[in-house]
């Protein structure tokens, strides 16, 4: 059996996540922040154990902590940037998912009444042009932030592990 590259484990786990993102939101009709992407993570997570479970079994020698989260490192910057132009790409063709979130916060502000129809307009306005920045920055710190984590502590697990 071919070994396939840290990379190239990246861009499956990516393209297996845009599929089901896409499955998730178009044909099952799931909420894009919904419970659904709890599957999302595990199986993002499941990418990088792949890649560093793999290199574990293919290195001859014992490895430090630093090799095994380089190579999960490979591995999660792929996804992330993937993920980071689906979520672009997806938004651009998906204005009301924006325009949903922006009524039902208008909505919130009229309930609590200490807002004037002008002061909603401009809150309304502001989120129109905060929504894709805040949205490609939540969705690339959260992958970074996970596939740091993930990489950091099966490195740590695996580099313990002695070779036979």
């Amino acid at each position: 059996m071919k070994n396939v590259s840290a990379t190239n484990k990246g861009l499956i786990t990516g393209t297996i996540l845009i599929v089901l993102s896409l499955i998730f939101f178009y044909l099952l009709k799931l909420p894009i922040n919904g419970k659904n992407q709890y599957v999302i993570l595990i199986i993002f997570i499941t990418g990088i154990l792949w890649s560093l479970i793999s290199y574990n079994l293919i290195s001859t020698s014992e490895q430090k902590i630093k090799n095994y989260f380089s190579e999960g490192f490979k591995t999660f910057i792929v996804v992330t940037l993937l993920m980071a132009v689906f979520t672009f790409i997806f938004y651009k063709l998906n204005p009301q998912i924006m325009e949903k979130g922006i009524q039902e916060n208008n909505i919130l502000l009229l309930k609590s009444g200490n807002k004037t129809p002008m002061e909603i307009k401009e809150n309304a306005d502001k989120l129109r042009d905060i929504f894709m920045p805040m949205m490609l920055g939540i969705n690339i710190v959260k992958y970074l932030f996970l596939g740091s984590l993930v990489s950091l502590i099966a490195g740590a697990f695996l580099s313990q592990q002695k070779k036979v």
